[in-house]
């Protein structure tokens, strides 16, 4: 072959040829790792690190590590901190490059540290009242005056019966309603504040002119005699509750009998009790609808009173319906003079009585008193409370002066660690039984922190009676975390909608009467009416779904002149323009979330679950929090119940968020919310996707964007669907055992779950 003059010049250099290793076998990663530590070692210790550009071709979820998972020491190292960040995602930088993982997370010789004060949103509030005095409660504005409750004139055996309850002086709203409606027959709009005494305001006088029937202990009058009241209550909860204090209140008097009947209970037992005969029907507006159609023995002839608590509430949940059937069947049936036994009713209103109960004057509400009130006097514990200066405003109730309400602006990330510390450091109280409520937005959020705070190694529910101790196996536990010295033992309950009616009843009643520490977390079932002594705490640890239910929600403790404190968790950014409705009621304290980690963490943290994640002597408070949160993410990894519950709490929290009503939409933008950041607060270290596909558009970021709340129609509509399926579990109506050619319509569901989404609740906020 001829020689064609092409010289090839090849410059090995002066030291040996090392072969290029081919790696076979394992996956890809494994592959790739093999690769780099080979190159790695025949660079040599200065061998430059990649490129920012390399890095950001990774993939999201397989973070970048100094010494690439190969150190298999444990050596754990505090994290860098970083100063606030403003909440710009749609930019390049730290933010967006976490975005899609959900959290900051760090690799130390093989262990992965949480970050949790990096990359946070800056807070736009000062908190310059953070160094005034101690707050001081003013005078209570719902307690007990200083007359008697013989001064309204009501029976002595009444008087001598709420001595036995320890009631011995009536509120401003009881001295308004009793005298009006033991004088006259008028019907009447009763407007007052959350824990001012409603319930005994009507019965009362109910009792007392009933009582004049009985003059001879009890001979004209019997069980037999006919229903002179119905109440009608929002929530199952509620109208327990309230047939609870009447059968406290007619206990001396056993020929008068009550009932009360509502969803999840045997509508064949209900049929058979007002088969027998009843004096006071409590019934929820589903239930009651239900057996005046189908319930023959029911007779309306002889019912003087229609009393409706909770108006607003009543509205809300979509009952209109069922109370428009209710009054019209009222109106047909005319009054009956005379019992069947000859025994006269005159002493009792000559007409029908209609008592309208509310705490707002919403139009809903106005719409509801049109259809039941005729020449309604209104009845205010306050006389400005019905001024014309609001203009029609329907946020003119507040919350009791007693009531210390506070805030905390804590960021997504932090928000877990810092409910956890601010328990521990309330149950570390010493001198006192210390019951607390925890508001949580969703059902799949409540059972998922009460999952994780519990304390697995002591699975056996406090003592309690054998009839209720099978209802409450997997709703009350012993708890961990937050327990202390102080509260060694801290008795845990969960509750929501969507839990069996004897289980609820169960549970609620296990809290009442709970003697230890105990803790509430539930939904907004609880937020109404609902009268638990000794409640000291209420937290919102998801804001309310409107300003009226959190009024309702904090109303759970500060009752009947008592003190009591309120938190709320409010996120930076937009969230922090809701601080203006707060002060707008009762001027609210801030506190720091920092101030909260530091006051929680000053006491041992002990561990339910051991994991690699463990305190070291000499932490600060930030090190301490940054572990209590890799040890829950450790632990959820190695509990697939738990981290199933915390990925579908996450994606129900998200779809709540959606829900809040239109006018306080621009504080609870669901656009500003980061997932990621959200996901942590879960244990979750990144984001489970499954959301709906409208929440997943809104929350992803746009860039130099002012409107970015234009589709909150359109998540709203995606949450309406699931607030059509649970309407009826959460309000007392899922029970209603219906031929199936005789349930409501498609389209009549449908209206009431838009129903839902434009005013205040819908699955989310009522189970």
């Amino acid at each position: 072959m001829a020689d064609d003059g092409m010289l090839l010049n090849f410059d090995l250099g002066s030291g040996p040829v090392k072969p290029q290793v081919k790696f076979k076998g394992g996956n890809w990663r494994d592959r790739k790792q093999a690769q780099k530590s080979a190159r790695l070692a025949s660079s040599g210790p200065e061998a430059p690190r990649p490129t920012r550009d390399e890095d950001d071709q990774r993939s999201s979820k397989r973070q970048r590590t100094d010494n690439d998972g190969f150190n298999s020491g444990f050596d754990y190292k505090p994290s860098a901190r970083y100063g606030p960040r403003d909440r710009s995602y749609g930019g390049d930088g730290p933010t967006t490059q976490h975005r899609n993982q959900g959290s900051d997370l760090k690799r130390t010789g093989g262990q992965v540290i949480s970050r949790l004060f990096s990359f946070n949103p800056a807070q736009k509030t000062e908190l310059e009242e953070e160094k005034e005095t101690e707050w001081t409660a003013p005078e209570a504005t719902n307690a007990p005056l200083s007359d008697s409750f013989a001064s309204l004139t009501i029976s002595s055996r009444l008087v001598e019966e709420l001595k036995k309850l320890n009631l011995e002086r009536p509120t401003a709203i009881q001295k308004k309603v009793i005298p009006h409606m033991l004088s006259n027959s008028a019907d009447a709009f009763v407007q007052a504040e959350t824990g001012s005494g409603k319930t005994y305001s009507y019965l009362l006088p109910v009792l007392h002119r009933i009582l004049l029937l009985s003059e001879r202990g009890g001979a004209q009058i019997h069980r037999d005699s006919g229903v002179f009241a119905i109440i009608v209550s929002p929530t199952r909860e509620l109208a327990k509750q309230t047939h609870a204090v009447l059968e406290q209140l007619i206990r001396p008097f056993p020929w008068l009998v009550s009932t009360a009947i509502t969803g999840g209970e045997s509508k064949k037992a209900e049929k058979a009790r007002i088969r027998k005969g009843v004096n006071f029907l409590v019934a929820t507006p589903g239930r009651l609808a239900d057996h005046i159609d189908n319930t023959k023995a029911l007779s309306l002839s002889t019912v003087r009173w229609l009393i409706l608590d909770e108006g607003d509430r009543l509205m809300d949940l979509g009952f209109e319906d069922d109370l428009k059937k209710a009054i019209d069947a009222l109106k047909r049936i005319d009054l009956t003079d005379k019992l069947p036994d000859g025994t006269s009713l005159k002493s009792l209103p000559d007409r029908r009585v209609t008592v309208l109960c509310s705490a707002t004057m919403k139009m809903n509400v106005q719409k509801l008193g049109e259809m039941s009130l005729a020449d309604a006097t209104f009845l205010a514990a306050e006389k400005d409370i019905n001024d014309n200066d609001n203009d029609g405003d329907e946020k003119a109730m507040k919350a009791p002066a007693q009531l210390h309400q506070s805030y905390t602006i804590t960021p997504a990330k932090l928000r877990l660690v810092t409910l956890i510390s601010y328990l521990k450091s309330t149950f570390s109280r010493r001198g006192r039984t210390m019951k607390a409520i925890v508001f949580i937005s969703c059902a799949d959020s409540v059972d998922f922190h009460y999952e994780l705070l519990r304390d697995p190694m002591k699975l056996e529910a406090p003592a309690s009676g054998s009839k209720d101790a099978e209802s409450i196996s997997k709703t009350v536990s012993k708890a961990g975390y937050i327990t202390s010295p102080a509260s060694p033992e801290v008795i845990l309950h969960r509750m929501h909608g969507s839990l069996s009616q004897p289980v609820r009843t169960a549970t609620i009643k296990a809290f009442s009467e709970c003697k230890l520490p105990s803790l509430l977390i539930t939904t907004d079932v609880s937020s109404r009416g609902l009268d638990i002594p000794s409640v000291d705490l209420v937290i919102e640890y998801d804001p309310a779904f409107s300003f009226d239910d959190h009024i309702h929600r904090v109303g759970r403790t500060a009752r009947a002149g008592r003190p009591g404190d309120a938190l709320l968790f409010l996120l930076p950014g937009t969230e922090e323009g809701y601080i203006k409705l707060l002060k707008a009621s009762t001027p609210p304290t801030p506190q720091p979330y920092d101030s909260i980690l530091q006051k929680g963490m000053m006491t041992k943290l002990e561990f339910p679950v051991e994991t690699s994640a463990a305190i070291i002597d000499g932490q600060t408070y930030h090190d301490k929090a940054e572990t209590l949160q890799l040890h829950i993410e450790q632990r959820l990894l190695g509990e697939n119940k738990t981290l199933e519950l915390a990925r579908n709490g996450f994606k129900s929290h998200i779809r709540a968020y959606a829900t809040h009503i239109k006018e306080e939409r621009s504080h609870f933008d669901i656009s500003e919310l980061h997932l990621g950041h959200t996901a942590k607060s879960y244990g979750l270290r990144e984001a489970p996707g499954g959301i709906g596909a409208g929440v997943e558009r809104k929350t992803k970021k746009r860039p130099f964007k002012s409107g970015g709340r234009g589709s909150g129609r359109s998540s709203g509509k995606d949450s309406g669907k699931d607030s059509g399926k649970d309407l009826s579990r959460d309000t007392g109506d899922d029970d209603r055992e219906q031929p199936r050619s005789d349930r409501p319509p498609r389209d009549v569901i449908k209206m009431k779950s838009m129903m839902l989404m434009n005013s205040t609740a819908d699955e989310f906020n009522i189970g």
